[in-house]
């Protein structure tokens, strides 16, 4: 009895730690580097697929627009004609290799290889059938993404305060969207990510600063067009600290007026003046990430699979 309960013991123990190692997990993105040919819309929202529930297989959760991407490529290694039948068909040996990369600095953190086959009429055909091969549950796979989330963890550890100093560098040379990309890169399950976290609110506010002329120029656009919905997001991206605060406020409660409580209500017409100190932390990082996010986006070099 004894025994038994040992056991039943170790064997929670066990689960416990899995779920608190998975809970450390750096959430990755799936893109693919722009220009591949053979992957039309249905290899890639396929290969998407395959990508993301590999990650999920292994406790990695899939950001929608993130520094940090699971990669696939696939190449052509050869190709053998079987003929029968009125077509012949063509059967191509595919290598899928997988690299976790950072998009901004170009950092590598593992890199894998395998073999794939796939049958069809032509390359693209093939390529599809090869893909639906892909098994999540292929221990290769697991091996590969541990031992990289290892490396992002200690890469970031080491690094903080150097990316951090880098950030403030690009800050003052107004690239502000470069480095609030490079701040928050760090993956969010990290334990310095407070730290970078607040260094991206800084450098939000001067980014705001640099930028709010331009949002309230679209906003009073919007708003003398009556597009009221698009003049309150624009007003939502004003900080109630940048130098265009009273502007904004001035210009919602010129909204308010032409359409009225209700519509003002359903608008959520700029309100920050009405959050507590801790909730306009969070907006301003929760917006800084958004600036992250476009950058990552508008990367020409890479397509995220965001199906």
């Amino acid at each position: 009895m004894k025994k038994r309960f040992l056991a039943t013991v170790y064997f929670v123990c066990c689960i416990f730690l899995c779920v608190a190692a998975r809970g450390n997990a750096v959430p990755m993105s799936v893109a693919v580097h722009s220009g591949q040919t053979m992957f039309d819309d249905n290899a890639l929202r396929l290969l998407g697929s395959k990508m993301k529930a590999l990650l999920s297989a292994n406790g990695i959760s899939s950001a929608g627009y993130c520094g940090i991407v699971l990669c696939p490529t696939v190449d052509v290694g050869g190709k053998q004609v079987i003929e029968g039948g009125m077509r012949n068909i063509t059967v191509f040996d595919f290598q899928l290799s997988l690299t976790v990369v950072n998009v901004v600095t170009g950092n590598e953190f593992g890199t894998m290889t395998m073999p794939l086959r796939g049958e069809g009429y032509s390359e693209r055909d093939a390529c599809l059938a090869a893909l639906r091969k892909i098994n999540a549950a292929d221990k290769r796979f697991a091996g590969f993404l541990e031992e990289s989330n290892k490396r992002v963890e200690d890469y970031y550890t080491k690094n903080t305060s150097s990316l951090i100093t880098s950030a403030q560098t690009k800050a003052k040379m107004e690239q502000y969207e470069d480095a609030l990309a490079l701040l928050l890169s760090y993956p969010s399950t990290l334990s310095g990510y407070d730290k970078v976290a607040a260094a991206a609110v800084k450098i939000y506010e001067q980014w705001q600063s640099n930028v709010c002329g331009q949002i309230m120029q679209k906003a009073r656009t919007a708003y003398s067009t009556g597009d009221y919905d698009t003049a309150a997001e624009m007003l939502d991206e004003v900080d109630m600290q940048s130098s265009c605060a009273a502007d904004a406020k001035k210009l919602a409660d010129e909204i308010r007026k032409a359409v009225g409580k209700e519509r003002a209500e359903e608008l959520q017409l700029y309100k920050e003046q009405l959050r507590t100190a801790a909730e306009i932390e969070k907006q301003r990082i929760k917006s800084a990430e958004n600036v992250a996010k476009a950058y990552y986006q508008n990367r020409s070099s890479y397509v995220y699979l965001v199906w």
